[in-house]
């Protein structure tokens, strides 16, 4: 299959929301750094609490968030050494902190990188999830590209929204991926992306989307959800009649075309087996968290594997 050179995409917006979460750190740090002079008067002192206030936070955060994981999905699958766990915790650290704060409140509105690589005959529209942004998808993308992917990301929204509404801004922005590349779309979606893929499949059958990859996607509703905020956080409640309709409305065929990657040791997505969808093609991951599966090589590797897997199918059927 030909394709040809693709036009630049629009530019996209920034994400307001993310953008005051910035300047709430930047606010924090300046109280941090002034409380923290008239205390002690020693610049390195300062310096350091002013840097690491934030990331202390967030890790303690995310610990507490395996704890509770652990308690709510005792199986054995999660079963793990004690330094298995803190390895696990550390890259979710640093990837969390990286991705959520630094990236998302800054480059939210960031063009990513154009391929680079040889021709792929399919597209891939990239999905954040709750409470995330496009540039979740930053170094993800670069990768996408040096693989020769042709990407794109949209900014989810309003945050804590119902997931059905995103549907329109999905469809458009495969819509208009397809139509610039001439390539059919494989969606890839994080988490609550995953879900948002497939309510706008369930809307919109006939987009040009060849299949659909979640990470981490919490199809049969997540424990977690009972500690966030918001209608698309009551949508992800275990046993929700929102996430019983979306199940009901797709085909065996339908369910056949998407790839649930998911992770034993997942902080937010638990119990674990509310990553298995039934009729798709289900691969579980070990020793990564939440984050890490937007990171990760080991998740990168199975999402370009299902890439290619369905490219293949694709190059068989002309």
């Amino acid at each position: 299959m030909t394709t040809a050179s693709p036009a630049a995409s629009p530019a996209p917006r920034a994400s307001r929301a993310h953008l005051v979460y910035g300047g709430i750190e930047i606010g924090v740090s300046l109280i941090v750094a002034i409380a923290t002079w008239a205390t002690w008067h020693r610049p390195l002192t300062t310096l350091l609490w002013t840097v690491l206030w934030l990331p202390v936070v967030h890790a303690i955060g995310l610990a507490a968030g395996f704890v509770m994981a652990a308690q709510g999905d005792p199986s054995p699958e999660r079963q793990a050494s004690a330094g298995t766990h803190v390895a696990v915790w550390a890259y979710e650290c640093a990837a969390s902190i990286l991705l959520l704060d630094l990236c998302q409140p800054w480059f939210s509105a960031a063009r990513l990188p154009p391929p680079r690589g040889p021709a792929r005959p399919v597209a891939v529209l990239l999905l954040h999830g709750y409470g995330c942004n496009r540039a979740f998808w930053l170094r993800f993308s670069h990768h996408l590209a040096e693989a020769g992917y042709t990407c794109d990301a949209v900014n989810l929204g309003p945050m804590f929204g119902n997931i059905d509404d995103y549907a329109a801004t999905i469809a458009n922005a495969t819509r208009v991926l397809a139509d610039r590349t001439r390539l059919p779309v494989v969606i890839v979606g994080h988490s609550m992306g995953g879900l948002a893929a497939r309510a706008c499949l369930r809307h919109a059958p006939t987009l040009p989307v060849a299949h659909t990859i979640t990470l981490g996607s919490p199809h049969f509703g997540t424990l977690h959800a009972r500690h966030g905020i918001g209608t698309n956080a009551r949508q992800m409640s275990i046993g929700s009649a929102w996430l019983a309709a979306l199940a009901s409305h797709e085909t065996p065929a339908q369910r056949a075309r998407i790839t649930s990657i998911y992770t034993f040791h997942d902080n937010v997505v638990y119990p674990v087996r509310t990553s298995v969808l039934p009729g798709a093609h289900n691969v579980a991951l070990d020793r990564l968290g939440h984050v890490s599966l937007g990171t990760h090589p080991r998740a990168r590797a199975r999402v370009l594997e299902t890439l290619e897997r369905v490219a293949q199918g694709l190059r068989r059927s002309i």
